[in-house]
């Protein structure tokens, strides 16, 4: 399957000048540019539809700032816009430009020179040059196929490459897209492509990182926030070897109901409360081996994200997996139920002093720890070390 390779477009403003330069040589370098200026793998957005975009903005034409800018770019479907600037230094033109990622508003490419007398030939040269700076190399068509290579590698990697200690990048873009190739993904998950099992389409943060450090050609990516783009796949999760190992191993230990969170300490939870029961915390550290101490607890709250499901929350940890945790509420000492649906309340096995004991408590609003008299009748759900 092959899709059309759409060009991404890019919109050139009208220099600003400093007060020292005529406005009929402002005028004429940034006709100059625009004329020589032609990316490949862009298309040009008109003069008359960008002046149209500006009057319609009330923006002051001379003096378009850098967000103005990046607002006219999105406004007008473009991914690159054009800043340029013309002065007088002793006497020379300097001429600088400037190509602004209008996704992220920060610069992709720049080019500049100081020159006197004719300024066809060093206007051409800038526009020359930044448009190889920021150029995408496209073919009629970019394939789906991903064992398939394509032109838009910004540097060879003979295979997966590691950022920041645990941003896994994948050797080679897959092409441009309008929607995410949720299918072509799924085939590379499938195949386990260089080790992994996870590949996924990158965050605009994640995709920061990346661009920082080189890894991007020029030209719109694909990010979780934006549905269009060129398509490099990331991961942060575990080599499929690693994670085949958890999970053989962990096998017996979740048949009887433990769960390996992932957690810094190891411990493991177990995915049901003790009979669904309330007890008082001399009932429970009478009868249950494995009461979670306050750190266990704590460890918990820190370590795993939790999602509300409307009547308690469900606690996935750091390797994927989750249990969950019923907001079951509390059972006064007089015996009084109260705050079923939402609030829960379980026993850790850490004193206070010989009348409270340190408890887990969330609620829909957050989780956190809470000192309880002995007396209450709360939640019991167990943990160990293997």
């Amino acid at each position: 399957m092959a899709l059309s390779m759409n060009a991404q477009k890019c919109a050139v403003l009208e220099f600003r000048g400093s007060a020292s330069v005529s406005v009929a040589d402002i005028d004429g370098i940034s006709e100059m540019f625009m004329t020589y200026f032609r990316p490949a793998g862009y298309t040009m957005i008109e003069r008359a539809q960008i002046d149209k975009v500006i009057s319609e903005q009330n923006f002051q034409r001379s003096n378009i700032t850098d967000n103005q800018a990046v607002q006219l770019g999105k406004i007008l479907n473009a991914s690159v816009v054009i800043l340029g600037k013309v002065s007088m230094l002793g006497g020379q033109y300097q001429v600088d430009v400037r190509a602004v990622d209008v996704q992220s508003g920060h610069d992709l490419a720049f080019e500049g020179a100081t020159f006197s007398g004719d300024y066809r030939t060093n206007v051409k040269n800038i526009a020359t040059k930044l448009a190889g700076k920021i150029a995408i190399t496209p073919g009629p068509t970019v394939q789906s196929n991903p064992n398939q290579s394509t032109s838009l590698q910004p540097r060879k990697r003979n295979g997966v490459e590691v950022i920041y200690g645990y941003l896994k990048v994948f050797p080679n873009e897959l092409g441009v897209f309008e929607t995410e190739p949720s299918s072509v993904i799924a085939q590379i998950n499938k195949q386990t492509q260089f080790g992994y099992n996870n590949w996924r389409i990158p965050t605009n943060e994640e995709l920061s990182l990346l661009r920082a450090n080189g890894y991007l050609c020029n030209g719109q990516y694909m990010t979780r926030e934006t549905n269009n783009g060129i398509v490099l796949l990331v991961t942060d999760g575990d080599d499929y070897a690693t994670l085949l190992e958890r999970v053989t191993k962990n096998a017996p230990l979740k048949a009887l109901g433990w769960i390996d969170l992932g957690l810094p300490s190891g411990t493991l939870w177990k995915d049901k409360n003790e009979e669904d029961m309330f007890y008082t915390y001399d009932q429970a550290v009478s009868k249950f081996n494995g009461i979670p101490s306050k750190e266990q607890c704590e460890e918990l709250g820190n370590s795993c994200q939790w999602t509300w499901m409307g009547s308690g929350y469900k606690v996935t940890g750091p390797s994927g997996e989750s249990i969950t945790l019923p907001a079951a509420g509390e059972q006064w000492c007089d015996g009084r139920v109260d705050n079923v649906g939402s609030e829960g309340y379980y026993y850790s096995s850490t004193l206070i002093d010989s009348e409270k004991a340190w408890s887990l408590y969330f609620s829909s609003s957050g989780v956190g720890s809470c000192k309880g008299s002995r007396c209450m009748g709360l939640s019991v759900r167990l943990v160990k070390i293997p």
